[in-house]
């Protein structure tokens, strides 16, 4: 057979298969997510010229850039590697809201409840324990969005509920319950690096505060002095190891925390702080949130003069398995309940400042209501066999190990994320709550300071995304025709300053602004 034959032959098998591939699911109000590109008029190939010339720049030359954007009825006005996988860092917050808001509900809550074990004496002694019953909430005691708020209000509710119910002294144990969710604490795919940050806090059952506490760090009285740590809330749980020194004015402000065993409740801080510097506010992650929970809650209780005999405890650390079998059979007594704010303002919270623990606390509770356990692969294949009922592109390529984007293993592609961008943009179960969620350009968010420019400042809406050397940045753009576009633009193992990238993506989104597929007027 001569080459020209073979090719024939080889082009009709391909043709063949094409026809009977089977097609794919998509939302009846848009053409499929692979459909041709819009036609190229003398618009659109300025624009691709346009974009080509912001992704082609030479300092890009070691990068990979994948870029998509669409119009609504599915057609690709631009196209980069929108087919390959890329690291999302935290566009992956993008899937973990959106499928909750579809699979939960908006108005989805969390309830935790303090309940008493055993009976009250006339003298008010509860002769038993309390227990904290955690159900995932990630804003019990959480200090976002507002960063005046944290768990003094919650427990002061608790001690409250407890005094009213006449109890003065436990001769039981403080035990934090966060079973609804695995044993699981941080993501195995983590940096360990990351750990002691705040942004890496773990994810469990119970968890208050976010699961971290904050430090403020001044100078001392003068050079060479330690300096001076207040922690936040104050509290004996956490044990500070204080080598921060004080270095002359206009020096060096490195003060923070180091790594530390995870596993512990010792937190060393070193670097320095400056005369002329007034404060460093850092934050860091605890271990153990439902033990966290407890201990909080017992020290709650002691500032009242209720007196308890035991200890703050999880439950999972108990002594012995007959001691949680007589924690789980006992008869109980409901004290107090909280309830958290809707499903439809924590998704603000992770979107709009990107929160780490906010959503990987929102996928587990995803993977409990969904797979039946509550570990970050339940809550993962949830969004993935959600990412295949929408018919998003090569749903099965689909890679996610958190719900925060902070693995580095997390993969998506811009044609992924554009086509889950088109079915919430038109979701009547949280459509309105997933767009509201997202920063708007040079007005908040993560965005507050960038996107300033007039075509782009409050017409933008997206999500950003950052780790080491990945910058990604997906969302919608009205261009000046009126029509909205959404796009992904995704930048991976680049090696310029992360601001440079940044600009970058302004530059395409004010490109996409001022986008006219009306010829008259592009002429005109």
């Amino acid at each position: 057979m001569n080459a020209r034959m073979h090719n024939l032959l080889v082009a009709m098998v391909a043709a063949t298969l094409v026809s009977c591939a089977p097609s794919r699911v998509e939302p009846v109000s848009r053409a499929p997510a692979d459909s041709a590109s819009a036609a190229l008029t003398p618009a659109v190939r300025q624009l691709r010229a346009d974009l080509d010339a912001v992704f082609d720049e030479p300092k890009y030359d070691c990068a990979f850039w994948g870029v998509r954007v669409e119009r609504a009825n599915g057609e690709v006005l631009y196209d980069r590697l929108g087919h390959k996988q890329f690291t999302t860092a935290s566009n992956m917050k993008l899937y973990t809201t959106a499928a909750a808001l579809e699979r939960l509900g908006p108005d989805f809550t969390y309830e935790t409840r303090v309940e008493a074990i055993g009976t009250v004496d006339a003298d008010g002694t509860l002769v038993g324990d309390l227990v904290i019953v955690g159900s995932g909430d990630p804003s019990l005691g959480a200090w976002h969005p507002d960063a005046d708020r944290n768990s003094r209000q919650v427990l002061a509710d608790w001690v409250a509920k407890v005094k009213a119910a006449g109890i003065r002294r436990i001769t039981g144990d403080i035990v934090g319950d966060g079973r609804c969710f695995t044993s699981e604490f941080y993501c195995e795919n983590w940096n360990y690096g990351d750990l002691h940050f705040w942004y890496a806090a773990g994810s469990s059952g119970l968890a208050i505060e976010e699961n971290a506490y904050r430090v403020q760090i001044r100078p001392g009285q003068k050079v060479g002095d330690l300096a001076i740590l207040d922690i936040t809330p104050a509290t004996s749980y956490i044990a500070l190891v204080n080598d921060t020194r004080t270095v002359e004015a206009g020096g060096a402000n490195t003060a923070d925390s180091v790594p530390h065993n995870t596993e512990g409740n010792v937190r060393r801080f070193a670097g320095t702080i400056a005369m002329d510097r007034e404060v460093i506010n850092e934050r860091g992650s605890v271990w153990n949130g439902a033990c966290y929970a407890a201990h909080l809650f017992g020290e709650a209780l002691a500032r009242e003069g209720i007196e308890v005999q035991g200890r703050p405890v999880n439950i999972r650390m108990l002594d012995s398995p007959d001691r949680i079998d007589r924690v789980e059979s006992a008869r109980r007594t409901i004290l107090a309940t909280t309830i958290s704010p809707p499903l439809s303002e924590l998704v603000a919270v992770v979107n709009k400042i990107s929160h780490n623990f906010f959503a990987d606390q929102i996928v587990r509770t995803l993977g409990l209501h969904e797979q039946g356990t509550g570990d970050f692969a339940s809550g993962a294949a949830a969004v993935r066999a959600w990412l295949t009922d929408i018919g998003a592109p090569q749903a099965e390529a689909f890679q996610m190990r958190d719900g925060s984007g902070l693995a580095r293993v997390d993969a998506v592609q811009p044609r992924q994320t554009c086509h889950l961008l088109w079915h919430m943009r038109q979701s009547a179960q949280g459509g309105e709550a997933y767009y509201a969620s997202l920063p708007v350009g040079g007005v908040d968010g993560t965005l507050a300071k960038r996107l300033t420019d007039p075509s782009t400042k409050g017409n933008v809406r997206a999500k950003t995304g950052y780790i080491g050397h990945v910058r990604c940045l997906s969302g919608y753009v009205t261009d000046t025709d009126g029509e909205e576009l959404v796009f992904s633009m995704m930048c991976n193992q680049y090696v310029v300053p992360t601001g440079e990238v940044n600009d970058s993506q302004d530059a395409a989104c004010k490109i996409l602004a001022q986008f006219s597929a009306n010829e008259k007027k592009v002429s005109g």
